[in-house]
């Protein structure tokens, strides 16, 4: 399995053999970055995942957030840091880890993944709210 980069050792990783493959799993508030060839997953219903790659250089990631702030944060007295369970935050995280690591901004390509039915159960609040 190839070595995880400085700050992702953290990162629950394992091998398939069925697809005879290295896997990082991504939970909620997480991101991982990568330079080598490995399958990135995570699970999202109302969360997003994004998964940013620099298509010259290989070098690539994802994270997986909640969306807006709320004051109702059922995350605040766990190891999920505030910093990277929200979009805005965990965009930038993840985008500056890839460049740190060799990315080039006008290279990258973004697939984003989830915010299922996320509006459709708090959408007139937020309606109202904003």
């Amino acid at each position: 399995m190839p070595r995880a980069l400085p700050g992702y050792e953290h990162i629950k990783r394992y091998w398939d053999h069925h697809n005879d493959s290295s896997i990082a799993k991504i939970l909620p508030g997480e991101y991982y970055v990568t330079r080598h060839d490995e399958v990135l997953v995570t699970v999202v219903g109302s969360c997003v995942a994004a998964c940013i790659h620099d298509n010259v250089s290989g070098i690539g990631g994802m994270n997986h957030f909640m969306l807006p702030h709320s004051t109702l944060d059922k995350w605040e007295h766990t190891s999920v840091s505030t910093e990277s369970r929200y979009g805005s935050f965990a965009m930038e995280y993840l985008i500056n880890e890839i460049l740190k690591y060799g990315g080039k901004r006008k290279n990258l390509e973004v697939k984003l993944f989830g915010g299922g039915a996320y509006y459709e159960k708090y959408g007139k609040y937020w309606a109202k709210k904003y």
